[in-house]
């Protein structure tokens, strides 16, 4: 594939053929190009050359950056939503505009007030863009949480997807959801860029709850899912053949345990294609875990060999010009072959601890080998003394575990079979949660605050419960509709983590929470709730909004109705039977 001619955005699309589907409405190329050339027009044309593009929905992030390369301007790509952090972009020397779809930011554009209005009929046209041409910064958070700028130029952003899109078989009509928001560069390159150049389309929202995503997968006839390992390890949960119409699933963003790819693979009748690469390098290479130590093969262009001391070195069409060639990484590798090779763990992930050496990375993996851990980070720390650093490790439980100190207890004995014990995690933190990004990666810094001692005592308390300000109800035949006003906390315990910039209440809260603590009041000859059915979510549900709970209860069979509203719009709905009170869960 040629990588160093112009490109042309949207030339493999008919005016009719879609685009994007889900959210408000499903959109065709035409409609696309119209919107583009409408938000193009309302950009400022002040002094500057970098729009900040934060849109959630997926289509009008593709919009605005359309938008923003049509004007021959860049885009800049935060990496992360937080409100503090997008202000602060927005005030950087050489920024137009920040473009979003509802955020509250001061002198911003919000794209959904410039649309297009007009519905005529026309061909699309086709976003032609030079190879050198500088179409975005990137912004990493890396694991120390210092922000890395990695700017991108055509040929690395549209020349990698056109790879990708060819080497993996992404068709005309094809339809891709991502559990990656488009912010980042792998929900924008797969999640967004590979869909458009391959005249395919993407699902407009990003879920990433286990419920949600395959309900968006069955509702839009899902083909591809682009996710990440933290999200896949909870798709090992949903019912067999979730996922049995996809015809590929990609993991990316870190390593993916060979227990979660077998569990995907044989719960849903698909195997997970990872792909291995940077923010700095783009895509290096690629596999199907089929076994132990399953080698990479380089994606197509780019060449990979090892330096004296066992690191990767990368030569690649993905490089920015002036990169030099070929580049080291810091991960170490093992070669297989002339051109195939398996990692063996990062050269900064190595530490010694009382004159013992161990990777950080194989402990993780160790702890996230174990049946019982749901989820699982370490790093080390500087303590001084002859140890000079010791470990410390955060630990999501897969189910109830009763008494934590003997849990924690049970795992370093487990761990002991592997390392020696000088090496063993100090300290273990248990949580219900990790405070992953919403691309799944866990910084350094927001992992330590799990063992700061302010993480304990908050001056601001969390609260488990739900405000309910009023209860009315009807009778209509046997059935009783109650009717709840139901105002979401801001410092309710669900939003922890889940996800930091992005708070969205879970869907299982919501249930505990709303539905199921009103339905033991109302009805308490109901016992433990035994089938849940036609479970949706529409719309994501966040701090301090304003909700409305209808519940309709048919006592005579044991069964609840329920629908979360907001503003009169759906947000979940569902139905739950119940046990008789005293009777065994199904």
């Amino acid at each position: 594939m040629t990588l160093d001619r112009p490109y042309r955005l949207l030339e493999n699309f008919h005016p009719a053929a879609c685009v994007a589907v889900g959210g408000e409405k499903s959109v065709d190329a035409s409609e696309l190009w119209r919107d583009v050339e409408a938000v193009a027009a309302a950009l400022p044309t002040a002094a500057g050359h970098e729009v900040v593009v934060v849109c959630r929905d997926r289509y009008l992030f593709a919009v605005a950056v359309l938008a923003t390369w049509s004007r021959g301007l860049q885009v800049a790509l935060p990496p992360n939503l937080q409100p503090e952090l997008i202000a602060e972009f927005g005030r950087r020397s050489g920024v137009l505009t920040v473009v979003h779809d509802g955020m509250a930011i001061a002198d911003s554009l919000d794209i959904r007030g410039f649309l297009a209005t007009s519905s005529t009929a026309q061909v699309p046209k086709h976003l032609t863009v030079k190879p050198d041409q500088l179409l975005a910064t990137v912004y990493t958070s890396g694991s120390t949480g210092a922000h890395q700028a990695c700017p991108k130029r055509a040929q690395q952003l549209i020349g990698e997807a056109m790879v990708l899109a060819e080497h993996f078989g992404v068709l005309p009509g094809d339809r891709l959801l991502a559990t990656v928001p488009p912010h980042h560069i792998y929900g924008l390159l797969f999640g967004t860029l590979v869909p458009l150049v391959a005249g395919a389309s993407f699902v407009r929202e990003t879920p990433f709850h286990a419920e949600a995503v395959a309900s968006a997968i069955a509702r839009q006839r899902v083909d591809m899912l682009i996710s990440v390992p933290a999200h896949l390890r909870s798709f090992t949960m949903l019912e067999a053949g979730s996922f049995a119409r996809l015809r590929r699933v990609f993991s990316s963003g870190a390593p993916l345990s060979r227990r979660v790819a077998a569990q995907v693979a044989k719960r849903h009748g698909v195997e997970v294609t990872e792909v291995y690469g940077s923010s700095e390098t783009g895509g290096i290479a690629w596999r199907v875990q089929r076994g132990e130590d399953t080698p990479w093969a380089p994606l197509p262009g780019v060449r990979i060999d090892r330096d004296p001391d066992g690191c990767l070195r990368v030569t690649s069409p993905f490089l920015a010009a002036d990169q030099e060639r070929p580049v080291r990484c810091q991960d170490r590798i093992e070669l297989v072959g002339r051109d195939r090779f398996v990692l063996r763990g990062r050269v900064d992930n190595v530490v010694k601890i009382g004159g013992k050496r161990v990777a950080l990375a194989e402990l993780e993996q160790r702890l996230l080998a174990m049946h019982e851990v749901a989820d699982a980070a370490v790093t080390a720390v500087e303590v001084g003394g002859a140890r000079g650093q010791q470990i410390v490790a955060a630990v999501v439980p897969r189910a109830d575990i009763g008494e934590r100190t003997s849990w924690v207890r049970e795992l370093k004995r487990s761990l002991s079979q592997w390392f020696d014990p000088v090496v063993l995690p100090r300290h273990i933190r248990v949580v219900d949660r990790l405070p992953r990004e919403a691309n799944g990666k866990l910084t350094r810094h927001r992992l330590l605050t799990l063992f700061e001692p302010t993480n304990r005592e908050r001056t601001v308390p969390l609260t488990t419960e739900f405000a309910f300000h009023s209860h009315t109800v009807q009778n209509r035949g046997a059935t009783e509709v109650h009717e709840y006003a139901v105002t979401v906390p801001h410092n309710l315990v669900y939003f922890q983590g889940h996800f930091e910039g992005h708070p969205v209440l879970p869907g299982v809260s919501q249930m505990i929470g709303m539905v199921l603590r009103q339905v033991g009041s109302l009805a308490p000859g109901f016992g433990a709730p035994r089938r849940l059915q036609k479970l949706k979510f529409r719309r994501q549900i966040r701090p301090g909004d304003a909700l409305t709970l209808e519940l309709k209860v048919f006592r005579g069979n044991l069964r609840v109705e329920f629908l979360v509203t907001r503003a009169g719009e759906p947000c979940t709905s569902g139905t739950v039977e119940f046990n008789p009170a005293g009777g065994v869960g199904g």
